[in-house]
Protein backbone atom coordinates (compact mmCIF):
# COMPACT_ATOMS: atom_id res chain seq x y z
CA UNK A 1 0.00 0.00 0.00
CA UNK A 2 1.47 3.36 -1.06
CA UNK A 3 2.23 5.77 1.69
CA UNK A 4 0.13 8.86 1.76
CA UNK A 5 2.26 11.99 1.52
CA UNK A 6 0.93 14.86 3.58
CA UNK A 7 2.37 18.25 2.79
CA UNK A 8 2.62 20.57 5.74
CA UNK A 9 1.25 24.03 5.19
CA UNK A 10 3.08 26.85 6.91
CA UNK A 11 0.87 29.85 7.44
CA UNK A 12 2.46 33.27 7.56
CA UNK A 13 1.95 34.82 10.96
CA UNK A 14 0.62 38.33 10.60
CA UNK A 15 2.09 40.78 13.06
CA UNK A 16 -0.45 42.96 14.79
CA UNK A 17 0.19 46.70 15.30
CA UNK A 18 0.88 46.07 19.00
CA UNK A 19 3.36 43.31 18.13
CA UNK A 20 5.11 45.57 15.62
CA UNK A 21 5.25 48.31 18.22
CA UNK A 22 6.76 45.92 20.74
CA UNK A 23 9.41 44.86 18.22
CA UNK A 24 10.11 48.49 17.37
CA UNK A 25 10.69 49.35 21.03
CA UNK A 26 12.92 46.31 21.48
CA UNK A 27 15.61 47.94 19.32
CA UNK A 28 17.50 44.69 18.75
CA UNK A 29 19.03 42.96 15.75
CA UNK A 30 16.56 40.08 16.14
CA UNK A 31 13.59 42.47 16.22
CA UNK A 32 14.78 44.20 13.04
CA UNK A 33 15.12 40.83 11.29
CA UNK A 34 11.54 39.88 12.20
CA UNK A 35 10.13 43.18 10.95
CA UNK A 36 12.17 43.01 7.72
CA UNK A 37 10.91 39.48 7.07
CA UNK A 38 7.34 40.61 7.64
CA UNK A 39 7.75 43.58 5.25
CA UNK A 40 9.01 41.27 2.48
CA UNK A 41 5.95 39.01 2.71
CA UNK A 42 3.19 41.50 3.53
CA UNK A 43 1.05 42.42 0.51
CA UNK A 44 -1.15 45.05 2.11
CA UNK A 45 0.34 48.52 1.49
CA UNK A 46 -1.01 50.09 4.67
CA UNK A 47 0.29 47.28 6.87
CA UNK A 48 3.63 47.32 5.11
CA UNK A 49 3.93 51.08 5.60
CA UNK A 50 3.22 50.69 9.30
CA UNK A 51 5.83 47.94 9.53
CA UNK A 52 8.39 50.14 7.77
CA UNK A 53 7.81 52.87 10.35
CA UNK A 54 8.28 50.29 13.09
CA UNK A 55 11.53 49.21 11.43
CA UNK A 56 12.80 52.79 11.34
CA UNK A 57 12.13 53.17 15.05
CA UNK A 58 13.78 49.84 15.81
CA UNK A 59 16.83 50.80 13.74
CA UNK A 60 17.09 54.13 15.53
CA UNK A 61 17.15 52.47 18.94
CA UNK A 62 19.58 49.78 17.77
CA UNK A 63 22.13 52.04 16.07
CA UNK A 64 21.80 55.07 18.35
CA UNK A 65 25.19 55.77 20.02
CA UNK A 66 25.24 54.89 23.71
CA UNK A 67 28.47 56.62 24.71
CA UNK A 68 31.17 59.00 23.50
CA UNK A 69 33.17 56.25 21.78
CA UNK A 70 30.13 55.06 19.82
CA UNK A 71 29.23 58.64 18.98
CA UNK A 72 32.66 59.09 17.38
CA UNK A 73 32.42 55.81 15.48
CA UNK A 74 28.89 56.63 14.32
CA UNK A 75 30.19 59.87 12.82
CA UNK A 76 33.08 57.92 11.30
CA UNK A 77 30.55 55.61 9.61
CA UNK A 78 28.90 58.67 8.07
CA UNK A 79 32.25 59.92 6.79
CA UNK A 80 33.01 56.51 5.30
CA UNK A 81 29.65 56.52 3.50
CA UNK A 82 30.39 59.97 2.06
CA UNK A 83 33.87 58.91 0.96
CA UNK A 84 32.46 55.81 -0.72
CA UNK A 85 29.95 57.96 -2.59
CA UNK A 86 32.77 60.26 -3.66
CA UNK A 87 34.78 57.22 -4.75
CA UNK A 88 31.91 56.09 -6.97
CA UNK A 89 31.91 59.54 -8.61
CA UNK A 90 35.66 59.34 -9.13
CA UNK A 91 35.31 55.99 -10.91
CA UNK A 92 32.73 57.58 -13.22
CA UNK A 93 35.14 60.45 -13.95
CA UNK A 94 37.95 57.98 -14.58
CA UNK A 95 35.88 56.03 -17.10
CA UNK A 96 34.85 59.26 -18.85
CA UNK A 97 38.48 60.39 -19.23
CA UNK A 98 39.54 56.98 -20.55
CA UNK A 99 36.75 57.13 -23.11
CA UNK A 100 37.86 60.59 -24.23
CA UNK A 101 41.42 59.27 -24.64
CA UNK A 102 40.12 56.43 -26.81
CA UNK A 103 38.19 58.98 -28.86
CA UNK A 104 41.31 61.12 -29.29
CA UNK A 105 43.36 58.11 -30.37
CA UNK A 106 40.79 57.24 -33.02
CA UNK A 107 40.57 60.84 -34.19
CA UNK A 108 44.37 60.92 -34.52
CA UNK A 109 44.31 57.92 -36.85
CA UNK A 110 41.75 59.62 -39.08
CA UNK A 111 43.60 62.95 -38.87
CA UNK A 112 46.85 61.38 -40.06
CA UNK A 113 45.11 59.74 -43.01
CA UNK A 114 43.44 63.03 -43.93
CA UNK A 115 46.79 64.86 -43.94
CA UNK A 116 48.46 62.06 -45.93
CA UNK A 117 45.85 62.34 -48.66
CA UNK A 118 45.73 66.15 -48.69
CA UNK A 119 49.36 67.25 -49.01
CA UNK A 120 48.45 70.81 -49.97
CA UNK A 121 46.41 71.24 -46.78
CA UNK A 122 48.89 69.76 -44.32
CA UNK A 123 50.11 73.11 -43.02
CA UNK A 124 46.61 74.56 -42.69
CA UNK A 125 45.07 71.47 -41.13
CA UNK A 126 47.93 70.15 -38.99
CA UNK A 127 46.59 71.77 -35.79
CA UNK A 128 43.06 70.39 -36.15
CA UNK A 129 44.34 67.61 -33.93
CA UNK A 130 47.12 68.18 -31.37
CA UNK A 131 48.98 65.98 -28.93
CA UNK A 132 48.24 68.63 -26.30
CA UNK A 133 44.68 67.32 -26.15
CA UNK A 134 45.98 63.92 -25.08
CA UNK A 135 48.43 65.38 -22.60
CA UNK A 136 45.67 67.35 -20.83
CA UNK A 137 43.44 64.28 -20.54
CA UNK A 138 46.34 62.13 -19.33
CA UNK A 139 47.14 64.74 -16.67
CA UNK A 140 43.52 64.72 -15.51
CA UNK A 141 43.51 60.92 -15.48
CA UNK A 142 46.64 60.82 -13.31
CA UNK A 143 45.07 63.26 -10.85
CA UNK A 144 41.85 61.23 -10.63
CA UNK A 145 43.74 57.95 -10.21
CA UNK A 146 45.79 59.47 -7.38
CA UNK A 147 42.62 60.67 -5.70
CA UNK A 148 41.05 57.22 -6.09
CA UNK A 149 44.11 55.57 -4.52
CA UNK A 150 43.98 57.94 -1.55
CA UNK A 151 40.22 57.55 -1.03
CA UNK A 152 40.54 53.76 -1.08
CA UNK A 153 43.39 53.89 1.46
CA UNK A 154 41.42 56.33 3.66
CA UNK A 155 38.29 54.19 3.64
CA UNK A 156 40.27 51.03 4.43
CA UNK A 157 41.93 52.65 7.46
CA UNK A 158 38.71 54.27 8.66
CA UNK A 159 36.87 50.95 8.59
CA UNK A 160 39.56 49.42 10.81
CA UNK A 161 38.81 52.13 13.38
CA UNK A 162 35.15 51.12 13.65
CA UNK A 163 35.21 48.59 16.47
CA UNK A 164 31.55 48.69 17.56
CA UNK A 165 30.09 45.46 16.23
CA UNK A 166 26.70 46.84 15.21
CA UNK A 167 28.40 49.63 13.23
CA UNK A 168 30.44 47.21 11.11
CA UNK A 169 27.65 46.85 8.55
CA UNK A 170 25.45 49.82 9.34
CA UNK A 171 23.09 50.34 6.35
CA UNK A 172 23.55 53.46 4.23
CA UNK A 173 19.80 54.13 4.21
CA UNK A 174 19.90 54.58 7.99
CA UNK A 175 22.77 57.08 7.87
CA UNK A 176 20.97 59.00 5.14
CA UNK A 177 18.26 59.91 7.68
CA UNK A 178 20.76 62.24 9.34
CA UNK A 179 21.97 65.60 8.08
CA UNK A 180 25.75 65.48 8.46
CA UNK A 181 26.51 68.99 7.21
CA UNK A 182 30.21 68.93 8.07
CA UNK A 183 31.10 71.68 5.58
CA UNK A 184 28.61 74.25 6.85
CA UNK A 185 30.36 77.45 7.92
CA UNK A 186 28.95 80.09 10.22
CA UNK A 187 29.89 83.75 10.41
CA UNK A 188 29.81 84.90 14.02
CA UNK A 189 28.92 88.40 12.87
CA UNK A 190 25.86 87.20 10.99
CA UNK A 191 22.58 86.32 12.65
CA UNK A 192 20.45 83.37 11.73
CA UNK A 193 17.31 85.00 10.41
CA UNK A 194 15.68 81.74 9.36
CA UNK A 195 14.21 81.25 12.83
CA UNK A 196 13.70 84.94 13.57
CA UNK A 197 10.16 85.84 14.58
CA UNK A 198 9.29 89.49 14.06
CA UNK A 199 6.33 89.12 16.42
CA UNK A 200 8.79 89.09 19.34
CA UNK A 201 9.55 92.57 20.67
CA UNK A 202 12.43 93.34 22.98
CA UNK A 203 11.79 95.55 25.98
CA UNK A 204 14.18 98.19 27.23
CA UNK A 205 15.86 95.94 29.77
CA UNK A 206 16.71 93.33 27.14
CA UNK A 207 14.12 90.67 27.95
CA UNK A 208 11.67 89.35 25.37
CA UNK A 209 8.02 89.84 26.24
CA UNK A 210 6.64 87.31 23.80
CA UNK A 211 3.65 89.58 23.12
CA UNK A 212 2.66 91.47 19.96
CA UNK A 213 0.45 94.38 19.15
CA UNK A 214 -1.44 92.28 16.62
CA UNK A 215 -2.11 89.47 19.02
CA UNK A 216 -3.04 89.31 22.68
CA UNK A 217 -1.62 85.81 22.94
CA UNK A 218 1.79 84.90 24.25
CA UNK A 219 4.20 83.25 21.80
CA UNK A 220 5.09 79.81 23.06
Amino acid sequence: MAKKIVKSVVLKKELTPSELQKLAHAGTKEAMAKIEKYIKTEKDDAKRDYAEMALEECEFLYYNPANEKEDEEFMLCALIMMREQNLDNLFVREDAIKMRLEKLALEKKVHEKVLAKNKSKQEAWQYNWMQDFVMMEESDLQAVEDEIAYEEAWIAEAKKMVTTKRYKNIPAHYLEHFDFDFDKQWDDEEEDYDNYDESWDSCNDGCCTGWTDESEEAVV
